[in-house]
């Protein structure tokens, strides 16, 4: 990740083969047994996905609750309709699981700070066959770590480019045809893929485990929320618009508008903007209050 190669030729540009760190100092499949036994994820922080089942949407019938004698809620999986699932097709996905997983915490942490991003997450066991999400884009970059087994990634070039936070790739039609690159990963192989790629997932082996850190840039839109916050320093712009002489309003409110604009020092806000996407998380200092 910190090589002059990814950093100046590959990172927003294509996707890109790397070799991942060692995959026990990720995540093992201990950890993820005891995990999943702990009763302390819960719908839908835990949840399956298949590419043939129907069920497996908004399904968390793998979940059962129960009441400690102080009345507290319990969130409990069923290891044998777990297992059903994934016979049928199904991947269990655990979101946000560096919350969980020290490894995996440790692992978004140093990418968010040396890309100045935010960065999270996501576990996939899958078993063998087809992704449930299909030929589809995101809307943000990731890198797909390969724990266990192996997956072949089908990649596709973007059609839609530079998809905004929230476009989903369903409301497009998926590329056909031979794919632009083909590989599969295997134990301690990554993967870089820009946003706006299109990828299809398929587990080649009985079982995989891999882990998607997706990575959230600052982009241009974002720079209008400070410059929104400029602008409201003066009293031009918080005014109430004139709805009396429209075409006088307009014109006086495009001027100042470009000339407001013209003033900025962009170059500083996007400098802020890049150390705003750093993953910042509350922090308490207690014993002290």
């Amino acid at each position: 990740m910190n090589s002059l190669n990814f950093l100046t030729d590959e990172l927003h540009i294509r996707p890109y083969i790397f070799e991942s760190p060692a995959t026990e100092e990720i995540t093992t499949w201990s950890e993820i047994n005891s995990l999943l036994s702990s009763g302390i994820i819960d719908y839908p922080r835990v949840r399956i996905i298949g590419a043939n089942n129907e069920y497996s949407k908004s399904y968390s019938g793998f979940l059962r609750y129960s009441f400690s004698e102080r009345g507290e809620r319990r969130p409990q999986l069923v290891p044998g309709v777990i297992h059903k699932t994934m016979r049928d097709g199904c991947a269990v996905i655990i979101d946000r699981c560096e919350a969980f997983l020290p490894g995996v915490r440790s692992l978004v942490s140093e990418i968010s700070s040396t890309l100045c991003c935010q960065a999270w997450a996501n576990l996939y066991v899958s078993p063998k066959g087809p992704s449930g999400f299909g030929c589809h884009f995101d809307d943000h970059d990731i890198f797909a770590i390969q724990i266990h087994g192996s997956k072949r990634w089908s990649i596709h070039p973007p059609t839609y480019h530079a998809p905004n936070r929230g476009d989903k790739s369903f409301h497009l039609t998926s590329p056909k045809g031979k794919p632009l690159r083909e590989h599969v990963l295997s134990a301690g192989d990554g993967l870089y893929l820009p946003f706006g790629y299109w990828h299809d997932v398929e587990t080649v082996t009985e079982i995989s485990m891999h882990v998607t850190i997706g990575l959230d840039f600052a982009r241009k839109l974002d720079a209008f929320e400070l410059i929104y916050d400029e602008l409201a320093k003066d009293r031009f712009f918080r005014d109430k618009i004139d709805y009396s002489n429209t075409l006088v309003e307009a014109r006086e409110f495009k001027d100042r508008l470009v000339e407001a604009i013209r003033d900025l020092e962009m170059e500083s806000f996007l400098s802020r903007l890049r150390e705003q996407r750093l993953d910042k998380r509350q922090k308490f200092n207690l014993p002290k209050f």
